[in-house]
């Protein structure tokens, strides 16, 4: 129990987790946030696609995905495979119905999940993308974890002479 709130643990980030996914649902959001819902747009989330190196056969999770938007445009202009997770159920349905709309649903596909407890097992994606949602995770320490551990590792050659 939170000896503060006399709820169990774990409650008051669920419920704060829960206020964010809805508040990214509302047309307020939208309207202040406009379509790509982080600083930069699109012209940003090409020049991170950019700096990653993506491109086919490169598998990038998109966490906090929203409607869909990033992942969506980083399939298109990439030709990556995007696996986006989102809190809210109504917004991974929103960004299934955009992906398919957009004709890369076979590149692209959205799950329910917590980004501070990621279902997949270790090293699975050679990315992963947040874009200015971190900071409403209630635990920033676990998803940091989490995105470390899906990541495969990154091997560095180094030729001495």
């Amino acid at each position: 129990m939170d000896s503060r709130t006399d709820r169990p643990a774990g409650a008051h980030a669920d419920e704060l987790k829960a206020c964010c996914a809805a508040v990214y649902t509302s047309d307020w959001a939208r309207l202040l946030l406009g379509e790509s819902f982080h600083p930069g747009g699109l012209a940003l989330t090409e020049r991170l696609g950019t700096l990653l190196d993506l491109g086919p056969g490169k598998r990038v999770l998109d966490i906090a995905a929203g409607q869909g938007t990033s992942a969506i445009f980083l399939a298109q202009r990439f030709g990556c495979e995007i696996i986006g997770v989102e809190y809210g159920g109504d917004l991974v349905c929103a960004a299934a119905r955009a992906a398919e709309a957009a004709g890369v649903a076979g590149r692209v596909c959205f799950e329910q999940g917590d980004a501070e407890h990621l279902t997949f097992a270790d090293d699975q994606f050679d990315a992963v993308i947040c874009e200015c949602a971190f900071c409403t995770f209630p635990n920033k320490h676990a998803a940091a974890g989490e995105f470390a551990r899906v990541l495969r590792p990154v091997v560095v050659w180094a030729w001495l002479t």
